[in-house]
């Protein structure tokens, strides 16, 4: 069974789809390194026996599990919420050139302190400027979609979960995204 980057397997999302009896929730993910048996929590009002009976053989797959009411279950949920919110609010405020940036200020020092002049390839400081002006003319939406893909390593996928829209539509983004670049890069 695959694990999603929260800790969810990924049947887990399609558990439950067509009645909302509970909510399952990853305690691993809420209490790191957490002991025990029971890693998961079902929020729901139904007893044990009541649950057992109406989803069949689905929450085999999470047992040994705690059952906890739904206004419990409503905290994780917020925890969820204000935590992809801020992670949001980190990459939109992350500058994609920032560790290189700082590299470069860094080795400039270093080279001045040591009184090695460093030769500059003019070719490639004239396409890392052009790259840069092509990307600032992109929308926002585009440019967070291509620092994570290109800068922050993360794939289609882990981005619409971030973002909380659909894969294709990222997939859709960043061909977008590309097809732009190349037309102001004359590509």
């Amino acid at each position: 069974m695959n694990n999603r980057k929260d800790g969810r397997p990924s049947i887990a999302r399609e558990l439950n789809k067509s009645q909302d009896l509970y909510k399952l929730y990853s305690l691993e993910k809420h209490y790191p390194g957490i002991e025990g048996d029971a890693k998961w929590a079902i929020a729901t009002d139904l007893s044990r026996e009541e649950l057992e009976a109406c989803d069949g053989f689905e929450l085999n797959l999470f047992k040994p599990y705690i059952i906890i009411t739904p206004e419990q279950g409503e905290v994780f949920a917020e925890y969820e919420r204000l935590e992809k919110k801020l992670q949001m609010q980190d990459y939109r405020h992350t500058d994609m050139n920032a560790y290189e940036d700082g590299m470069e200020v860094n080795r400039k020092a270093m080279d001045y302190l040591r009184g090695v002049p460093k030769a500059i390839d003019p070719e490639e400081a004239i396409n890392a400027y052009v790259l840069r002006v092509a990307i600032n003319q992109l929308p926002e939406k585009l440019q967070r979609r291509l620092r994570m893909f290109f800068f922050h390593g993360f794939n289609e996928t882990e981005i619409a979960e971030i973002e909380g829209v659909s894969r294709q539509a990222v997939h859709y983004s960043l061909q977008s995204a590309i097809r732009q670049m190349r037309y102001v890069l004359d590509i």
